[in-house]
């Protein structure tokens, strides 16, 4: 029922625009009519005389706000072309009311002698005033409504357009998420390799399921939440292969891990900022700590790694994943997450909190 009133409102198909034009104007001469019935007091009459004479004065009502609404309106006042629009909508105004006389002095005069109902002795000016009242009033209802339903296309293309805008810098910022993430990864096989460990081929095996998922998997809006904490796993474990007994690594995951989703790629980048800009960095032993927990579909994340002390001045700006990531926070939960970075010359910490249910989906 709401797409059909919608296509009937706002469609631009021949069908739809005549439907919709057609009722007005029915709702309207029903409207004037009744209006117009005041004058008369018995049913029979009301008919004889009020609607059918209100079918009459629709031409002059139909002249006037096709007038404004196809001529004046978008050729002149939507082009700030305004006392052009006044002069052009006073003459409309006159040419319609002057109409109205017309049909009033001519046709409905010969209609009231063809059904016998003597019309009332009535000065000009009265008539052209008639005439001028009946066709401002259907041109100002026509008018506001046309100003309204442009008003509601308007925002709904606004809002389209900051969609379609959301989407596209998103997936710019994701594509580059992709070969920074690539590049870390690659690293840590390339030094497996290096020491000709065992475990080399069960990482790439890693490494090529941890790609299905970024590009595959994350291809949608969201994405069980699930799905990303077992990449965040895969990725510790191909750490893990590299540090051996040089890292420690704790991760404490716990809450309601079943129903909530989560936007892509968001945890990701704060893991490999964790192992490439502070266990790297490590002369002697390299530690990390990650505790995970969601209720009431509110996800608290929060890592914190040690770091060198020559490294305690690198600026948090210059990682290019978590910048990317922050900006994506800000376009996907912008009024529903809390992002806090504390940095010092042998600590790095990651205090995230983001209500999962708040995401502003770009797709939709």
């Amino acid at each position: 029922m709401d797409s059909f009133f919608s296509r009937l409102v706002l469609s631009e198909i021949r069908a739809y625009r005549f439907a919709r034009h057609f009722l007005f104007w029915l709702a309207w001469w029903a409207f004037f009519g009744l209006l117009y019935g005041f004058y008369y007091v018995d049913a029979s009459t009301l008919f004889k005389i009020s609607f059918m004479e209100s079918l009459i004065f629709l031409p002059a009502h139909i002249f006037l706000s096709y007038s404004i609404i196809y001529g004046v309106l978008p050729r002149l006042i939507l082009k700030d072309r305004y006392w052009q629009a006044l002069l052009a909508t006073l003459f409309m105004i006159l040419l319609a009311a002057g109409i109205s006389m017309l049909l009033n002095t001519f046709v409905i005069s010969t209609y009231r002698e063809w059904v016998d109902f003597p019309m009332r002795k009535t000065t000009v000016f009265y008539s052209f005033m008639g005439g001028l009242r009946g066709s401002m009033t259907a041109a100002g209802f026509a008018v506001a409504i046309k100003l309204v339903k442009n008003f509601y296309c308007k925002r709904i293309e606004t809002e389209k357009l900051e969609k379609e805008k959301l989407r596209a810098e998103l997936e710019v910022l994701q594509g580059q998420l992709h070969p920074h993430f690539m590049f870390n990864t690659l690293n840590s096989i390339y030094s497996l390799a290096l020491k000709k460990s065992d475990r080399t081929p069960e990482a790439i095996l890693k490494l090529s399921q941890l790609m299905r998922y970024i590009l595959t998997d994350c291809r949608g809006a969201t994405i069980e939440l699930q799905k990303e904490i077992r990449v965040l796993y895969s990725y510790i474990d191909l750490e893990k292969e590299r540090f051996g007994n040089r890292l420690d690594m704790t991760v404490n995951v716990q809450g309601d891990l079943q129903r909530p989703s989560i936007a892509p790629l968001l945890l990701l980048p704060f893991l490999e900022n964790s192992f490439k800009h502070g266990a790297n960095e490590m002369i002697e032993q390299a530690w990390i700590s990650l505790d995970l927990n969601v209720q009431q579909s509110v996800l608290k994340f929060k890592l914190a790694n040690g770091r060198a002390d020559e490294n305690g001045a690198q600026e948090n700006s210059a990682h290019v994943g978590l910048l990317n990531v922050k900006k994506r926070l800000e376009l996907l939960y912008p009024n529903g997450h809390e992002l806090r970075i504390t940095e010092d010359t042998d600590l790095f910490v990651v205090s995230l909190t983001i209500e999962l249910d708040k995401i502003k989906i770009p797709y939709a």
